[in-house]
């Protein structure tokens, strides 16, 4: 079977941080049965194919996908208390 024509020019690669998680998506759909991309089939149609599209039609929730920029804020502080009388 051939490999996407697409596969140089495919946000899709940039989108993972984990290889090995790229490489199921590349192994099933870039180099296995590339017809059944959605991405493909956006770009055959001469569609914009969002970079967050997975090869499946699902979107990647690329917040979840990637570590956040900045750490989340601190906890607020324990309630001061008072000592018994």
């Amino acid at each position: 079977m051939t490999s996407c024509p697409r596969f140089g020019a495919c946000a899709l690669l940039s989108q993972f941080r984990m290889k090995a998680s790229l490489r199921v998506w590349q192994a099933y759909y870039c180099e296995g049965d590339f017809r059944r991309c959605e991405r493909f089939k956006l770009a055959q149609e001469a569609r914009p194919v969002p970079p967050e599209l997975l090869p499946n039609g699902r979107l990647l929730d690329v917040a979840a996908a990637r570590p956040a920029l900045t750490p989340p804020p601190a906890a607020p502080p324990a309630p001061a208390t008072r000592p018994d009388p």
